[in-house]
């Protein structure tokens, strides 16, 4: 959990300009530069990855541009195992620690999405929520992404009821996030990982170190 709560603005419903590095949607937002924390907070990853995160009436809308030498991801459908299929981003969302589930979405470049509610995370690490009970149900995100020279950006949008709220959330609520990133070269075999939150171990699903995220 960070010590410093990121402001989430209100940001509007209308598309982002993909093609802009800091899109106009998003210029209340603060810039997220992903890191390699648990190897220490300045470490970078090769290439560099941005997210902006912003609450739409619609929804948590989130912007993220990577830089991106070799763009590739072998998904053919949804709910595949995207992480394991080439380069994606995955944005994890926990609404307010007295909660035990949280989802974690991914969105790849060339445009599929897979989407997981984890009831909880004991759960699933022995093996009480299954597979095919977490990717069951559907958040509801749409998304769009565009590939550039050397670039790759997406932005989704969660909606509020899969959180189970009915808009934005009330003014002093604090939520978790994390944007994180699968950064594939070459090869499937040795991805470079990549966060927002200060993650003091190599695991996206620490949502202890996530970055408080202030409504």
């Amino acid at each position: 959990m960070s010590a410093q709560p990121l402001n989430c603005p209100v940001v509007e419903d209308d598309p982002a300009d993909l093609d802009s590095e800091a899109p106009a949607k998003y210029a209340a937002c603060r810039p997220l530069p992903l890191r390699q924390y648990w190897v220490a907070a300045n470490i970078l990853p090769r290439e560099a990855g941005v997210a902006r995160i912003g609450a739409s009436s619609k929804g948590l809308s989130v912007h993220v541009r990577y830089e991106d030498s070799d763009i590739f991801s072998t998904a053919t459908a949804n709910q595949q195992r995207m992480w394991q299929l080439g380069d994606v981003v995955e944005v994890f969302v926990k609404p307010g620690l007295d909660r035990t589930d949280y989802w974690e979405v991914h969105v790849t470049p060339n445009a599929f999405l897979m989407d997981l509610h984890i009831p909880s995370r004991p759960g699933m690490q022995t093996g009480e929520h299954t597979w095919e009970e977490i990717i069951a149900p559907e958040s509801g995100t749409t998304y769009r992404t565009k590939v550039g020279d050397g670039w790759w950006a997406a932005e989704f949008t969660i909606p509020w009821s899969a959180f189970d709220v009915d808009g934005v959330p009330t003014p002093g609520t604090v939520w978790q996030v994390a944007v994180c990133r699968y950064n594939y070269n070459g090869g499937l075999e040795d991805p470079e990982l990549s966060s927002t939150a200060p993650l003091t171990k190599r695991s996206f699903h620490r949502y202890e170190d996530y970055t408080d995220l202030a409504f």
